[in-house]
């Protein structure tokens, strides 16, 4: 029996872990705790799994080091962010965390490329020689109602934003785009909508055309490839977390979220080639990354390697 000490900084965390733990083996035990409660923690485990470089890697640096077993850390859009404000003297210690890792994940493509221009060269060959690419999951719901528009022509174009209202979704940058779009009497509507029922929120996927996810510090791809499963086409913020995923114009294309021309442009070459795009979408079906199933696969490799190491 292998046990795995999973520190999280809120219940967001547990979900997405337990989105993979519940396909792994019986053999690994699975037990969680907030960051500040790590050192009251008792009994004996074999793995501590940080599942965010800041805010829960330096707990799960100090109780490895104390308990002399492996750590795992996580990097999320949110560290980037904390990592880019440190002063340079107030970095070296959260290098150090990842530097000590047994293994660092990332979830995106553009997290690896972010730390490899901003980490100082001996720390990133550290890291990156024991880093993993780990999609995050979204709930098997969705994988099993696939779908995908007919692939024809849009005379409606029909725009979805998925999000809180507080969020930064640039929508006064897709207000501009679609005036600019309007003036030359193209027929486009967004519609805005929060957090729904997967069976709603289902129904409002098909409903709509072209999925925008323009938040550069989003810090979660599940409504993208939610979107995606739904056979949306993705607008995504250039250098966010959607951002690298696919090649350009597989699932969508990046743009400067604060760049009115470019978001209308984008939006209308989506319009014009809908049917490829709906050709390159049905193309990465069933989207196995995002598989709780395939990556239990991943993590159970991802644990046993950190052990070993």
């Amino acid at each position: 029996m292998m046990k795995i000490l999973h520190v999280i900084s809120n219940e967001n965390d547990r979900a997405r872990v337990e989105r993979v733990a519940r396909y792994m083996p019986e053999e690994f035990e699975h037990q969680f705790v907030m960051s500040e409660e790590l050192g009251s923690v008792k009994c004996l485990v074999d793995l501590v799994h940080a599942h965010r470089w800041f805010g829960c890697g330096q707990a799960a640096w100090t109780c490895a080091g104390t308990r002399q077993i492996p750590y795992v850390a996580d990097v999320t859009q949110g560290d980037l962010e904390a990592y880019h404000k440190l002063f340079v003297f107030n970095k070296k210690g959260a290098e150090k965390v990842l530097a000590e890792a047994a293994r660092v994940v990332f979830i995106a493509p553009s997290q690896e490329d972010f730390l490899a221009q901003h980490l100082p060269s001996k720390v990133a060959d550290t890291v990156f020689a024991k880093s993993t690419l780990l999609h995050e999951t979204i709930d098997p719901y969705w994988l099993e109602n696939l779908h995908i528009h007919p692939p024809t022509a849009l005379v409606h174009i029909k725009l979805l934003y998925v999000g809180t209202p507080d969020a930064n979704g640039h929508l006064e940058t897709v207000q501009h785009a679609m005036k600019k779009l309007q003036r030359r009497n193209y027929d486009i509507s967004l519609t805005t909508v929060g957090d729904l029922a997967n069976e709603e929120l289902l129904e409002v996927y098909r409903n709509h055309d072209i999925y925008l996810q323009l938040d550069e510090k989003t810090p979660s791809i599940r409504r993208f490839a939610e979107a995606l499963s739904q056979g949306l086409p993705v607008i995504y913020a250039r250098d966010g977390v959607a951002d690298g995923v696919f090649k350009d114009g597989q699932a969508g294309y990046a743009v400067n979220p604060k760049n009115s021309d470019d978001l209308a442009h984008t939006i209308l070459n989506i319009s014009d080639f809908f049917g490829t795009i709906e050709q390159q979408i049905m193309r990465i079906h069933p989207l196995e990354m995002f598989d709780g199933r395939e990556q239990a696969r991943h993590y159970e490799h991802l644990y046993n390697n950190a052990l070993r190491s």
